[in-house]
């Protein structure tokens, strides 16, 4: 049994549609997947959560491939508005909803191991390879970033590391407050990318992992996770390729074009589902038989008592 878990809102669903899908075609053994996402629309119109519509679809999907995965979605608005509603990383260019892992460890149906996925990531080889990685003496287990030259503090860090493949203790992480204290770090001190630089400042033990665990850039069959955290469009470096712009994607690399082909026709088939449910319903029409007596009004009593009183008469 491996365990998933992804964030964020409504807007998510397709890239864990991709995600998910390449995770469940590649591991034939049982992925139980857990979402976590809440409602903040009343800051942002678009900060809506992942819907019980999304999650249904892709549950049936993934038990498509094997009747024990399983999807659940969990809401922790509550959680999230107590500590992070007045976060000085409330709104930057990353979404709060990048910061619901760090909520992980308060979430009791969180196991004790976990994977997480950015929701740009396609699974390349068999998780198996990653899940059983022994961490049993580490907070979490975790790939080199591309970046730490960005900000000066991450200087100070060695070995600072990218956050959208993780590889998570959480029996650990709850006995060091690893996710506590990285939420207080969020909600006090403005960065850059808040999640990921609150965990590199205040993690302690750490399982450096190979960079095919989470590899950023162009496609090799080694690959077991790749995040589409760096792919640019071919003649624009400033443009990151996200795996749901799929014809973009099939310009840099076609080991892809299978499972973005069949995500393309899930969609499709979703969007449609939706749309017949939000239609308005038709009312019946009674069809009136042309062939069929026509049915005579009865008579007003006072019509039928003058009837009879003329049949009486003798005369």
């Amino acid at each position: 049994m491996i365990n998933l878990l992804y964030c964020g809102n409504y807007k998510v669903f397709d890239g864990v549609l991709i995600s998910l899908l390449s995770a469940v075609k590649q591991t034939k053994e049982a992925v139980h997947t857990y979402l976590l996402t809440m409602d903040l629309s009343d800051v942002d119109e678009n900060f809506k959560p992942i819907s019980e519509e999304q999650r249904k679809y892709l549950e049936n999907m993934v038990k498509e491939k094997n009747a024990s995965n399983s999807v659940k979605l969990i809401d922790i608005t509550t959680l999230y508005k107590k500590s992070m509603l007045n976060s000085k990383n409330l709104r930057n260019h990353f979404t709060p909803y990048a910061q619901l892992r760090l909520f992980a460890d308060i979430v009791p149906e969180i196991p004790d191991k976990i994977i997480y996925l950015d929701t740009d990531t396609i699974v390349n080889s068999n998780l198996r390879q990653l899940y059983y990685i022994d961490v049993n003496n580490y907070e979490l287990a975790c790939v080199k970033d591309l970046y730490n030259w960005l900000n000066p503090n991450r200087w100070k860090v060695r070995g600072y590391f990218n956050s959208g493949v993780l590889l998570l203790n959480m029996k650990m992480i709850r006995k060091t407050k690893l996710f506590t204290k990285a939420r207080q770090m969020v909600a006090t001190k403005k960065m850059i990318s808040p999640d990921q630089d609150a965990l590199n400042f205040i993690v302690k033990k750490k399982l450096m992992l190979p960079e095919k665990f989470n590899s950023k850039d162009k496609y090799y069959d080694e690959i077991v996770v790749h995040h589409f955290c760096n792919v640019r469009k071919k003649g624009n470096f400033f443009f990151r390729v996200k795996p749901w712009m799929v014809d973009l994607v099939k310009q840099k690399m076609n080991a892809y074009d299978s499972l973005l082909d069949e995500y393309l026709e899930r969609k499709k088939t979703f969007e449609e589902t939706q749309e017949k449910k939000k239609a308005p319903k038709k009312e019946k029409l009674v069809e009136i038989n042309k062939n069929e007596p026509e049915k005579k009004e009865p008579k007003p009593e006072k019509e039928k008592a003058e009837k009879t009183e003329k049949d009486t008469t003798i005369g």
